[in-house]
This record gives C-alpha cells, structure tokens and sequence, in this order.
C-alpha cells in the first residue's frame, strides 16, 4: 500500500497545530479558573470543574502530542476535530453553573457565567447547555485524538496513491476485491 506524504503545514494547519498547543490550556483555565475564583461550594462542581479541564488537557496531548514524538505533523482532520472541541469547552466554560440554586437558597443570585453576564433569567440555560456541550467536547476531542493516533502511526493513514486522485468520482469496486489488493 502507498504512504501518504506529510508536507509542511501552512496556512489554517499551520495556525490550528500552533494555536491548539495555545487553546488546549487557555480553554482549560476557562473553565477551571472562573469556578475557583466565584468558590464552587457543591462537592460534584468540583470533580466537574477539575475532571473536564484535564479530559481536554489530554484531548489535546493526544492530538498534537503524539503525532510529535513520532517525528510527524498531526493532520489536518485531527486538528478540525481538536478545534471543533475547543468550541464546545468555550460553551462549557460560558454555561457550567458553579452551584445549583436550590443550593443557594435564593434563585435571585447568578452562579453560571452567562447567568453573571445576563442575567438570572439565564441560569436554567447553565447545566440545559453544558452538559450537552460537555458531551460533545468530549467526544469531538476523541475523534480527534483517534485520527491523530490513526494518521502517525508507522506508515501513516492506510490509503493508496492510485485512488487518491479518484476520490469522488464515480463507482469503485469495494477495497480488498480488485487486482490491487490480492498481491
């Protein structure tokens, strides 16, 4: 089978691979550092507030990380997927309540950001967005940092030159039963 050639990233790939390295813990504090200032007082805020910053802390490790130690450029469809992530945890870190308001005793007072940037009227919208959000950051940063793994590996994504100019054009016989792929 033939070997995809890396070539050097430019462009959108260029600034994705160099600000990923930069989002990946500026996205992090955003959701951690806010609740450590306000002071989350719920016990499962904390392990919320601490667990997601770490799940996109190694998200974005996998992704960028391992395609480097192996000598390799991570792809350009990882780096969509790590950024589609970003996304979502800059939704968790503008959603997440720091505390309930059954906790607080009075729903007057704001404990999600945009609750705080709002206003109060927002503050069911806090755990209805985050925790879909966080879902998706999740899983979005892990199909990202799967292709990352995938495409570094030793001899990089497995596809074949004669089909790369191909692709998107009209019928092919399923892969495994032309001449090809019985040597």
């Amino acid at each position: 089978m033939g070997k995809s050639q890396q070539g050097v990233p430019t462009g959108w790939h260029k600034f994705g691979i160099s600000g990923g390295w930069v989002g990946t813990f500026i996205l992090a504090a955003w959701i951690l550092v806010p609740r450590l200032i306000i002071g989350t007082t719920v016990p499962i805020a904390w392990v919320v507030t601490i667990t997601l910053p770490l799940i996109l802390i190694a998200i974005g490790c996998v992704t960028l990380g391992v395609p480097a130690s192996r000598g390799m450029i991570p792809t350009r469809r990882s780096v969509a997927w790590l950024w589609f992530a970003f996304f979502w945890a800059f939704v968790v870190g503008m959603f997440l309540p720091d505390s309930t308001i059954f906790s607080l005793g009075t729903p007057d007072q704001a404990t999600a950001l945009v609750a705080v940037l709002f206003g109060p009227g927002w503050e069911g919208a806090g755990s209805a967005i985050a925790n879909p959000a966080a879902i998706l950051m999740t899983i979005s940063g892990s199909i990202g940092a799967v292709f990352s793994l995938l495409d570094s590996r030793e001899g990089g994504p497995i596809r074949t030159e004669d089909e790369d100019h191909l692709q998107g054009q009209g019928y092919f016989t399923i892969l495994g039963e032309d001449e090809y792929y019985q040597q």
